[in-house]
């Protein structure tokens, strides 16, 4: 009995001792395997992000606030019975073509910056010799912007009055044969003559709609806009906009306020109230920047910012920033890569 007991504990005695071996056998065997590769490799930490260049043009939605100036009364310093009229509401009469007709005889639509106020011939000269040499200049005639009324002036003046038949074609400028308006020609707003009316020097002719003088950009946006000239689409129109984010050129707000679109939504009333318009704007001149993750900036927005590489500190300004990244200008030297975790005394942040 005793022997067989013997026998047993012999028996588990090399049982662990041949498990043991197996499990030393196994760890050594696995200490000699060559480490992980491809996918089942370890991913080693990034400490740093490669600085890459692109243009920046801050392309965005605006909404724009016009402001009018009140609608002019437009006068003529004709005399007789109206025989017809061109005037019609919503429309604007054209420069160089009879707006009405007084006794049968055209008085012609011109349009100037400066009312005409007098009667003019060869050797006047005057703010209302130079608004009449740009009116007839808009009009396709060879003449210069300044200078005293001589004979290029003559000349177109004569060609026009013959080509309307006007009841004086001697070249000289007859007040009474002319309706001023403001340039560019404004939409009538109302026409405030009638066939048969007797006509006094004087009397208004027509009063043209408000007219617009000026777009600006409104809102959050005019604040986060970054700085510096801007294109603009408004109503289909193409444009520029200063970097003050007002829009204040006579040329462009006439196309704009003439427009299809325009003539719809810009309908200021005497009080100058319209609605507000959209509009689409970018930078003129694209900005190049690197797109930095923000946690790589030292600093921020409205202050003193940098970047920084294993060797040096990099002054930047930050242009802007959207989803987890800043868009940055270098101030001076571009790296080609910046620290994703600097430390916060690396440079001087302000």
């Amino acid at each position: 009995m005793r022997g067989i007991n013997v026998k047993r504990a012999l028996a588990v005695v090399i049982s662990l001792a041949l498990g043991c071996g197996v499990v030393v056998g196994a760890v050594v065997a696995y200490d000699m395997l060559p480490g992980p590769s491809g996918a089942l490799a370890e991913i080693p930490s990034e400490t740093s992000y490669p600085v890459t260049m692109t243009d920046f043009r801050d392309q965005r939605a605006l909404t724009l606030s016009p402001a009018f100036a009140a609608g002019t009364a437009l006068r003529a310093a004709a005399n007789g019975t109206v025989t017809a009229t061109a005037c019609i509401p919503g429309q604007s009469l054209t420069p160089g073509e009879a707006a009405f007709w007084v006794d049968d005889q055209p008085v012609i639509a011109l349009a100037a910056d400066t009312p005409f106020f007098r009667d003019l011939s060869w050797g006047d000269t005057g703010r209302d010799v130079d608004a009449l040499r740009t009116s007839l200049a808009t009009l396709g005639f060879d003449v210069g912007s300044t200078g005293a009324f001589s004979r290029d002036v003559s000349r177109a003046l004569s060609t026009l009055q013959h080509r309307e038949k006007m009841a004086h074609t001697d070249g000289d400028f007859v007040l009474a044969d002319v309706l001023w308006m403001p340039s560019p020609a404004p939409v009538v707003a109302s026409c405030d003559l009638q066939r048969g009316q007797v006509f006094t020097s004087g009397s208004t002719v027509a009063t043209t709609a408000a007219t617009l003088t000026s777009l600006t950009v409104s809102g959050q946006a005019a604040g986060a806009l970054v700085p510096g000239e801007r294109t603009v689409q408004v109503l289909e129109v193409d444009a520029s906009i200063p970097e003050s984010g007002v829009l204040t050129d006579v040329d462009t707000l006439a196309r704009i306020a003439s427009s299809p679109e325009g003539r719809q939504q810009l309908t200021g009333t005497k009080t100058g109230d319209a609605a507000m318009v959209s509009g689409t704007s970018a930078l003129a001149t694209p900005l190049r920047v690197a797109p930095i993750p923000v946690s790589s900036v030292v600093g921020g927005p409205g202050g003193h910012a940098c970047v920084v590489d294993d060797h040096a500190d990099y002054p930047v300004t930050v242009v802007s920033a959207s989803l987890g990244m800043s868009l940055v200008t270098f101030d001076a030297a571009t790296p080609t890569s910046v620290l994703l975790q600097p430390h916060r005394e690396s440079c001087d942040a302000g």
